[in-house]
């Protein structure tokens, strides 16, 4: 279900993962400091941030490979922007695969990019950081 923005955050740091309640329709939660706390502000089809961090939790990312059980461990960390750009290279993250977030096309790792699109179930970035 789309959790439409209410507040403007252009420019501000944003924390955004893949949505695992309607993870098939293909949305992200991005989250948001308010209070000194994160919080879920939005449910989105589509999001772009500048800057970006890609992190991976480890403990996280142990948990699914030992229960079987997908949790939110996993996280693209940027600057929230309006601004699409049209960023190039297909991304992921499947914690079966590694611990980190990789180009689709070669494996690659991935550690930050100048710009992400996030979009339905695919992921995109641009100027690409490898570890």
């Amino acid at each position: 279900m789309i959790r439409p923005l209410t507040i403007d955050i252009e420019g501000q740091p944003v924390k955004v993962h893949r949505n695992l309640k309607y993870k098939d329709k293909g949305l992200w939660s991005v989250l948001f400091k308010v209070d000194g706390k994160e919080k879920v502000i939005a449910v989105l089809p589509e999001v772009n941030l500048l800057n970006v961090q890609f992190l991976v939790r480890e403990g996280g990312r142990q948990r699914v490979i030992a229960e079987k059980c997908k949790n939110v461990h996993a996280f693209a960390i940027g600057l929230f922007t309006k601004v699409d750009s049209q960023p190039q290279t297909a991304i992921t993250y499947d914690p079966y695969e590694c611990g980190y977030f990789y180009q689709k096309q070669n494996k690659a790792p991935i550690c930050s990019a100048s710009h992400a699109r996030l979009v339905g179930k695919e992921a995109f970035a641009t100027d690409n950081s490898l570890f």
